[in-house]
């Protein structure tokens, strides 16, 4: 007689739910908006300290309103039902995201709207959380700058709470200087004002390893993405005769949104390919675009705009892959550095274009 022995798939094994994991990077954010609060009451002052506390509290806001009008159309009319639907649909997450990469200058109403536009347009019409095909944070954060430019008025004595990324505006990305008084060491440190939570380099790469090591993150669209920018512009830098080409390839790494984005936003398992391979074209793909924004663009940081842009290229990677998953490792090899070169000398020829008309 035949017997059969039934054990549980290694997907029942893991003690992990999705609801812990997105406790555990609600608090790792948390952590990143904390210290943020100490940059600016300590560095700045306690006025702008307070505005960074209002941001994240009207970000969170929106998202509520959204949440509960939502579970309201659902017909879950109890308190209970009503908290259980804002609890699993992770919409705060989205909102401390959001609320970290906003300015802190912007006006309440922006962040009210965007945060409430974050939830609903990148999350709620595709059927909630895991059925978003943008990250909604990003799309948010889009709709903030391209709607709402003149709600982040000058704040007199703060020049850089002008614009979310004032600093990046003074940076020559052709020659790598640094405007504004600022180096590199500043732009690791954080030692400058900017979105709230975005410019503290050496935070995110500690925030980075632990949510890698913790498997909260996957580390293959981040790395691909902060390693494809770091050699695209070390290459760039090599063509354009920088001083300095490593430490030109430090400064795109450091400044703007890069970092935040790398940790917090590419490496988003629903918006992202789900095998190897394209994933790691999909940081690459990511990288191209923002060296491309920052040397060619008009704008002077791209990187939520890369990265939406990534979310909408994800169903055509995934078609590209199908039935490479399995490829000898040295094919895969070249197709990466096939795609860096190709795309290194395409920036570096709209730059040569560019400069000569």
């Amino acid at each position: 007689m035949m017997k059969f022995r039934l054990t549980p798939g290694p997907f029942l094994r893991s003690e992990r739910t999705t609801h812990s994991i997105m406790v555990e990077l609600s608090c790792v954010l948390a952590f990143v908006y904390l210290y943020s609060l100490i940059f600016y009451f300590a560095r700045v002052g306690s006025y702008y300290g307070f505005r960074a506390i209002l941001i994240g509290v009207f970000a969170l806001l929106g998202s509520l309103v959204v949440d509960v009008i939502v579970a309201l159309i659902k017909k879950q009319r109890t308190v209970k039902e009503i908290w259980h639907h804002i609890s699993y649909s992770y919409s705060y997450v989205t909102a401390l995201i959001f609320a970290l990469t906003m300015p802190v200058g912007v006006s309440y109403y922006a962040v009210i709207l965007g945060s409430a536009f974050a939830t609903f347009i990148g999350k709620v019409i595709f059927g909630g959380f895991g059925y978003n095909i943008v990250n909604p944070a990003g799309i948010g954060r889009i709709f903030v700058a391209v709607s709402f430019s003149l709600a982040v008025p000058k704040i007199p004595g703060l020049v850089d709470a002008t614009t979310g990324a004032t600093l990046t505006s003074s940076i020559n990305w052709i020659t790598g200087t640094i405007g504004s008084g600022h180096s590199l060491q500043d732009l690791f440190l954080g030692l400058y004002v900017g979105t709230i939570g975005e410019t503290y380099t050496f935070l995110l790469i500690i925030c980075g390893i632990y949510l890698f090591a913790r498997g909260i993150c996957d580390y293959r669209q981040g790395l691909s993405y902060l390693g494809g920018t770091f050699i695209m512009t070390l290459i760039l830098g090599l063509l354009f005769h920088v001083t300095n080409p490593f430490e030109y390839a430090l400064i795109h790494l450091c400044s703007g949104g890069l970092m935040f984005g790398a940790i917090f936003m590419i490496s988003d398992p629903v918006t992202g390919p789900t095998t190897q391979l394209g994933k790691v074209i999909y940081g690459l793909g990511a990288a191209f675009l923002t060296v491309l924004i920052r040397v060619c663009g008009n704008m002077p940081e791209g990187v939520v705009f890369s990265i939406v842009l990534m979310n909408l290229f994800t169903p055509l990677i995934e078609s590209a892959i199908k039935g490479r998953a399995k490829e000898h490792l040295p094919r895969k090899w070249g197709i990466v550095v096939g795609m860096l070169v190709v795309a290194t000398f395409i920036v570096y020829g709209i730059s040569v274009i560019g400069g000569a008309l």
